[in-house]
């Protein structure tokens, strides 16, 4: 018994290892209540991006439209220097951008 708990936590522990060494491991500055929309971009999930755009109705605008207009809008939030589409482009996240280009 002991040794089927040992193999469980070593399989959990390299699991997050291998996570944590993932090139999609990202350090955040700025103002961590946007993080989540460069997230959704860097993991190319567009869920996530909706979870976000939906957390911030009533914070920016009264909609999802509203929201998400407000936030790629020239001079909204920026992620690595660039805009939510442009980085959304640079990270080739296919998902978020065709998601990002149809709601233009």
């Amino acid at each position: 018994m002991k040794k089927l708990i040992a193999l469980s936590m070593a399989l959990c522990v390299m699991n997050a290892s291998a996570k944590l060494g993932s090139p999609a491991n990202v350090k955040y500055a700025g103002d961590l209540d946007y993080k989540n929309f460069c997230e959704a971009v860097v993991n190319d999930d567009v869920n996530m991006l909706k979870r976000s755009i939906r957390q911030k109705i009533g914070v920016l605008a009264s909609n999802n439209q509203g929201v998400l207009k407000h936030l790629t809008a020239e001079g909204g939030m920026e992620c690595n220097g660039f805009d939510l589409v442009s980085f959304s482009e640079q990270r080739k996240a296919a998902n978020v951008s065709k998601y990002l280009a149809k709601t233009k």
